[in-house]
């Protein structure tokens, strides 16, 4: 159908597979590794929502950074330049929305002053990045579902459940912005993250982090997932690649595998490349 594209981890429908009006593109990617830089870009008197609901991420607008972790949501303006900072879009699951809010006309089915009132609240979300609500993920993934049965049968019924979820997670997401910034990291788990910079030459161990929590293994793992939005083991492998980033400016790829504890040389290109997109030795080319 036109409109639609599937590349293999990501999906994007675009107006003519969406048919309410408004709704410039819907996209959902499920990076199992690291992907192109998003370079400089604006959408011409379009708002644009970003959920992420498993990882980590980074835009940037106005030269200032937005770290996002799991469950949080991030927005930009119309006409506002905004990118990744040069860094990939990473490992994890991102939904993305697009919407003519500027543009004269209908809004999502909606007659005025409904319409008008809805972009108005849009337009004045008074946090461009925080904690989104418990239910986004949920209505976002039946939304997608809904796209992609729409492709293969228009049926009238779907449209009207896509026109209730998309009122549904702006309703949520007007809701979130409203509640505060995105959410803290606990003493409990800022102890654990801690013990990792410390240890970031030694091998994953999980079981030592839960032993540092003083919590089980399995409720170890939620509980950093939920803060921090990705597991402790990927974090751990995260922060690894981050600091050999840094050491490849001075010292070998033999070195700096070494140095972080890595089984070869090999697996660390390979992990440090699922991340960075390169290889460790066009990285330190790149930084001499």
């Amino acid at each position: 159908m036109a409109g639609f594209r599937h590349h293999s981890s990501r999906l994007v429908f675009t107006q003519k597979s969406i048919p309410l009006p408004g709704v410039l593109m819907l996209g959902r990617y499920q990076n199992a590794a690291s992907g192109s830089a998003l370079a400089p870009h604006l959408h011409r008197g379009a708002l644009e929502i970003c959920f992420l609901e498993r990882g980590l991420q980074t835009y940037r607008v106005r030269d200032r950074l937005y770290r996002m972790r799991g469950n949080d949501q991030f927005f930009t303006l119309p006409n506002e330049v905004h990118d990744t900072a040069h860094l990939p879009e990473e490992r994890g699951i991102l939904y993305w929305l697009i919407l003519g809010i500027s543009r004269p006309g209908p809004f999502l089915g909606l007659a005025n002053p409904a319409a008008s009132r809805l972009k108005r609240e849009l337009l004045r979300m008074p946090r461009r990045h925080f904690r989104a609500h418990r239910d986004c993920a949920a209505v976002l993934g039946e939304l997608v579902d809904c796209a992609v049965a729409l492709r293969k049968a228009s049926q009238p019924y779907l449209r009207l459940r896509m026109q209730a979820l998309l009122l549904q997670y702006l309703t949520l997401t007007i809701a979130a912005s409203h509640q505060g910034t995105p959410g803290r990291t606990s003493p409990l788990i800022q102890r654990v993250l801690a013990y990792i910079d410390s240890h970031l030459s030694d091998p994953v161990l999980v079981p030592r982090l839960a032993e540092i929590a003083r919590l089980s293994q399995s409720r170890l793992k939620a509980r950093f997932k939920r803060e921090i939005g990705v597991p402790p083991a990927e974090y751990w492998l995260r922060r690894k690649v981050e600091r050999a980033g840094e050491l490849l400016k001075t010292r070998s790829v033999t070195f700096v595998a070494h140095e972080l504890g890595f089984s070869s040389s090999q697996y660390f290109a390979t992990v440090f490349k699922r991340y960075t997109m390169l290889r460790p030795s066009s990285h330190r080319t790149e930084r001499s």
